[in-house]
């Protein structure tokens, strides 16, 4: 038993060295591009009888889950309408319709002609709402919820943290088919720690992020060349620049499922981390060494097996 495992780590690790190699020269080939935008199509707006400017801006990216949209906006709807709500349809096969907001909201729909992927219908949102006078972009993913109260508390601390650029909130995930709650994500709370992790691992949940638009004025748009890890790309650029922070609170409810690209692409997921790692790597902090470590571990080791130890270290209620 002993042989065979010897021989099967000896395997991976080949492997893994052959894929490594194979990924730095593409680093090297890929250096130095400009981050790429495209222009955006078909827009359409409802509007909920709202008149009065809002600081904050939704951006909401789908496709083909039209369902897992009004889950969303539902949730979205039961809190107070402190935000407008900008939804990229990437080039669903039926174009996505949502159905009138309640009074006080604003929903501005744009539909791309066809799939571009995620990076592209995110930055055609960011495109349109930079031309915008709001100060504050939230987002959320498709089929993720919030929690009464988020945009509150992001607002009120971006508010009195001038320096910070971004702020995250602590995040549940839950079973797509169930609604069951698989595990949380216990992200660092406090500018430092958040800053030192960031060096090993992405520990700001994307759908729970509010980013000054200024922010994204200074950093540019996200990144064509991070596929799969276009967040945190976008984050390590980020906190190059400005102070990033999580709150404390669970304030957004992140879905879980067997189909998410986050799942059947995790390989490339994760080069695509390791390759933001080098970008970024800082041969004076330790913290970066780190991240390389635990990155090209975690190409060893199998989904299953990560989710179930993030399952059993991870507090649920």
């Amino acid at each position: 038993m002993a042989l065979f495992v010897v021989r099967f780590l000896r395997l991976r690790f080949f492997s893994l060295a052959y894929d490594v190699g194979s990924f730095i020269i593409l680093v090297i080939k890929s250096a130095g591009r400009d981050v790429e935008t495209t222009s955006k199509e078909h827009i359409m707006t409802q509007k909920g009888h709202s008149t009065a400017q809002k600081s904050i801006c939704y951006l909401i990216c789908v496709f083909n889950d039209a369902n897992g949209l009004a889950r969303s906006l539902e949730s979205i709807y039961q809190d107070d309408p402190l935000a407008d709500i900008v939804v990229v349809d990437d080039g669903s096969a039926t174009p996505i319709k949502p159905h009138q907001p309640p009074a006080g909201w604003h929903l501005h729909l744009i539909t791309l002609p066809e799939n571009k992927g995620l990076i592209t219908a995110l930055n055609t949102g960011l495109d349109y709402i930079l031309t915008k006078p709001y100060h504050y972009i939230a987002r959320l993913d498709a089929g993720d919820t919030v929690n009464k109260g988020r945009l509150k508390r992001q607002q009120q601390y971006l508010d009195t943290h001038r320096k910070v650029g971004m702020v995250g909130t602590q995040l549940r995930a839950f079973d797509q088919k169930t609604g069951d709650t698989l595990f949380h994500f216990n992200n660092p709370i406090g500018q430092k720690r958040v800053a030192k992790t960031l060096k090993i691992k992405n520990c700001i949940a994307h759908p729970s992020v509010m980013i000054r638009s200024d922010v994204f004025r200074k950093v540019g748009l996200y990144d064509h060349n991070a596929q799969y890890a276009e967040d945190y790309e976008m984050w390590r650029r980020i906190e190059n620049s400005f102070a990033v922070d999580n709150l404390p609170d669970i304030c957004t409810n992140k879905e879980i499922s067997d189909t998410q690209m986050t799942a059947t692409s995790r390989r490339a997921s994760t080069f695509s981390k390791l390759k933001t790692q080098i970008k970024y790597f800082k041969w004076d902090n330790i913290w970066c060494y780190a991240g390389l470590v635990r990155t090209l571990v975690s190409l060893l080791i199998p989904r299953r097996v990560l989710l179930f130890i993030r399952s059993n270290l991870s507090s649920v209620s």
